[in-house]
């Protein structure tokens, strides 16, 4: 069986400092290796019909089932538990096997230049040289005195 997502939709109670809930989360994520990985998010488009007031969701992402139980068992998680719940007004809380479907294409990585190559002297075209040409002077004594009479 694949991946394990542990996912919390939540509605936070007014007046109270979200940002120091967010970062004692990310702490206590950080604190406990089933984790595989986390994210999370605040909505920002606030269509209130759509949402029902739900504003931030939390991903967690687990190599199994028996992850995500380490996880909701471990002493950090239920340490922290009645202070995420105090925080909360509503919550939608799902685990499930991840099933993908399309995965994230990664952006390219950056290619370096192109070395340069010493190329060798026979592939050079060749260097054009020229002859002066001659000035009057020289194209004078150049000439044979029985050609000028």
């Amino acid at each position: 069986m694949g991946e394990f997502k542990h996912l919390v939709v939540a509605k936070f109670k007014e007046g109270l400092n979200v940002d120091e809930i967010v970062a004692q989360v990310e702490k206590m994520v950080s604190d406990i290796d089933s984790v595989k990985s986390f994210e999370w998010g605040h909505d920002v488009e606030g269509q209130d019909m759509l949402t029902q007031g739900f504003t931030h969701v939390f991903s967690m992402t687990f190599d199994d089932k028996e992850a995500i139980t380490s996880f909701l068992t471990h002493p950090k998680h239920l340490e922290f538990c009645p202070t995420f719940s105090a925080a909360i007004d509503k919550i939608v809380v799902l685990d499930f096997p991840s099933i993908l479907v399309k995965a994230a294409v990664p952006p390219p990585s950056p290619q370096p230049p192109p070395a340069l190559e010493e190329t060798p002297e026979a592939a050079l075209p060749p260097v054009l040289t020229s002859t002066p040409l001659p000035t009057p002077a020289t194209a004078a004594a150049a000439t044979p005195a029985s050609a000028s009479a």
